[in-house]
């Protein structure tokens, strides 16, 4: 089986079968015989065609003049990716493959449908999207983002700021590792990964991050010795709200899978509890927990809107269930998936869990919270929400040096140092 018939079948099981795209991803590469070329270019094909399928949609419209199969609607949206974005591809390459694979899907007729829609697609001019004269409505074409998406963008954010943040979410996301300092420096880190061919540099947004150039990393004996976790630089500030220090005990609230309890960890000489409500999931952190190689933990299979945690806690951490706006770019099918009602659920979620865990918080106590969204009804509107409604809960003041930011919020949008798109608020109880 070739490569953009194991793109077409990867695409098809993200946007008929609900399919997350990174699973999907990995999956085939494990079960394939990839050359690193033929694994890029597949990669490539299928997180660009899901990035800007409603950009394909666009363009692909006004060639249809028959009834179309949902396949090879999906044959033609990943052919035209590659007809519009791949350079280095000859057209002819790209057509002549897509029609084999209409021949052995669906027959000869079908190879010639094909054939005949993608050459009046390289024949024919194609419709602008600049001829477009909504702004919402272009932006939502251009960059392929649901039109609901970019009218709420669009009533807190000028068109341009909307321009940066859209197009940062089309880009494909920095690799970020967190040393971790259990174990190692990061200049230490640093040199063994040069030592193993790996390309990485120090960020300046955070002094346990850093950069990583290329794939595998996770093939490397450095990951196996567990002298790092994987996770983003903007998910690392949670750090610099919480500041972990001396033997605390601090509560990781909706952990899986873990990475800002594992910081903690790293960060001082106290204790853990991750909790999360489903139980694969504590799977995940105590399998991760093995590997950094952290036993100041315990995992509980907890309920955050109603269990009981048996104990008072130093600092808690809530990173809540959300949309997911901000990592589009490691998750593109989230943007569709979503619906605008959604919102107001997750919205209720989000301050039940505060509400119910800041019982389990000391006087005096911290807690922050944090998401993975640029939604503002999910960060600012759920922040000031949380505080009005509670008499026992302040903000807290936090800085992020990098960002020369001092506030008890900060809402980081992924175009402002090429990260996820997060959101930070830190709380205090009285």
């Amino acid at each position: 089986m070739t490569v953009r018939k194991k793109a077409l079948d990867a695409y098809t099981a993200v946007i008929d079968d609900g399919g997350y795209s990174n699973l999907v991803i990995n999956k085939i590469i494990n079960d394939s015989q990839f050359s690193s070329e033929d694994r890029a270019l597949f990669t490539e094909i299928v997180y660009g065609s899901i990035s800007r399928k409603l950009t394909l949609e666009y363009y692909l419209r006004p060639f249809i003049k028959t009834k179309l199969k949902r396949w090879q609607r999906h044959l033609l949206i990943v052919s035209i990716y590659q007809l519009e974005f791949l350079d280095k591809i000859p057209s002819y390459a790209v057509i002549n493959e897509a029609v084999e694979i209409a021949k052995e899907g669906g027959g000869k007729q079908d190879g010639n449908k094909i054939n005949a829609i993608l050459r009046s697609y390289l024949r024919e001019e194609k419709q602008k999207i600049s001829d477009i004269k909504n702004d919402k409505k272009r932006l939502s074409i251009q960059y392929s983002m649901p039109l609901w998406i970019v009218d709420h963008l669009m009533r807190h954010y000028s068109i341009h700021e909307v321009e940066n943040i859209l197009n940062e979410l089309l880009k494909r996301p920095n690799m970020y590792v967190r040393v971790n300092r259990k174990l190692t420096s990061r200049d230490e880190l640093l040199e063994k990964f040069s030592r193993e061919g790996i390309t990485a540099l120090k960020s300046d947004i955070h002094e346990n991050a850093i950069i990583v150039k290329g794939g595998g990393i996770t093939d490397s004996n450095l990951y196996r010795e567990g002298l790092f976790g994987i996770q983003d630089a903007s998910s690392m500030c949670v750090n610099y709200a919480l500041d972990p220090s001396g033997n605390e005990l601090i509560l990781d609230a909706c952990s899986a899978p873990g990475g800002k309890g594992f910081h903690a960890l790293e960060n001082m000489d106290g204790h853990v509890d991750f909790s999360d409500i489903f139980e694969h999931k504590l799977t995940l952190i105590d399998n991760e927990s093995k590997r950094l190689k952290h036993t100041n933990l315990n995992i509980l299979l907890k309920d955050a809107t109603t269990d009981s945690y048996d104990k008072i806690y130093d600092k808690i951490i809530v990173d809540a269930p959300c949309s997911g706006l901000g990592v589009v770019k490691r998750k593109p099918e989230i943007k569709y998936n979503l619906k605008k009602e959604d919102i107001d659920s997750l919205v209720d979620i989000q301050l039940s869990i505060l509400h119910h865990v800041k019982e389990f918080l000391k006087p005096g106590g911290i807690l922050v919270y944090s998401t993975c969204t640029i939604h503002q009804m999910e960060n600012e509107n759920v922040a000031y929400t949380f505080k009005k409604q509670s008499d026992d809960i302040e903000f807290g003041e936090f800085e992020i040096p990098h960002f020369k930011f001092k506030g008890n919020h900060r809402q980081i949008l992924p175009h402002e140092f090429n990260t996820d798109g997060f959101f930070i608020a830190k709380f205090k109880k009285l």
